[in-house]
């Protein structure tokens, strides 16, 4: 379970080790910067999915992130650990950055961590569409944390995918559909 302590912990050894400044987070555990009152099943994570916008490579910043990485020294040690991604990893809208939040004060000094907002982090996992992707959205719509109308707004802006926008329309009924029951 992801919580913020481990989560600043992860974000101070992600700096440390890449010499990065600025970083991009898309996972589930994101949500722990911008919302409140989160639900169980949303933070039900190990790991936090990272990137650096900065780095001259992607795959040279997840070689490093590999050693703090699943199956790591440090996730032996604290059972958490980063996931190193790329900035291709999480299929949100192509206007993210305007909504994402700047995230600093951390307590890491000189970090800067862009938080995409949660409908856009939603819109990814309605593409990926795995079971914890699904109990993720659905915690999400009921606790409110979610918005499916900004999320239906948006669907037009994905980006191209084996996924049409139809499929992810029905894939925001069924999520949808929860509130119901």
């Amino acid at each position: 379970m992801m919580n913020h302590t481990k989560m600043i912990h992860i974000l101070r050894a992600v700096a440390t080790i890449t010499n990065e400044k600025t970083f991009v987070l898309v996972g589930s555990a994101s949500v722990l910067l911008t919302s409140r009152n989160i639900p169980l099943q949303m933070l039900n994570t190990n790991e936090i999915d990272i990137y650096s916008p900065d780095s001259a490579n992607d795959d040279d910043f997840s070689f490093l992130v590999e050693s703090i990485g699943k199956g790591s020294q440090f996730d032996k040690t604290f059972s958490y650990y980063a996931d190193g991604v790329s900035s291709k990893t999480a299929k949100m809208p192509a206007d993210w950055e305007a909504r994402a939040e700047r995230v600093e004060n951390l307590g890491i000094p000189d970090v800067t961590v862009l938080v995409p907002d949660v409908n856009d982090i939603a819109l990814s996992k309605m593409m990926a569409w795995r079971e914890k992707d699904r109990d993720w959205l659905q915690a999400g719509v009921w606790s409110k944390i979610l918005d499916p109308r900004k999320m239906r707004e948006r669907i037009a802006l994905l980006p191209p995918s084996e996924t049409p926008p139809q499929e992810i329309q029905r894939r925001m009924d069924a999520v949808s559909a929860y509130l119901a029951s």
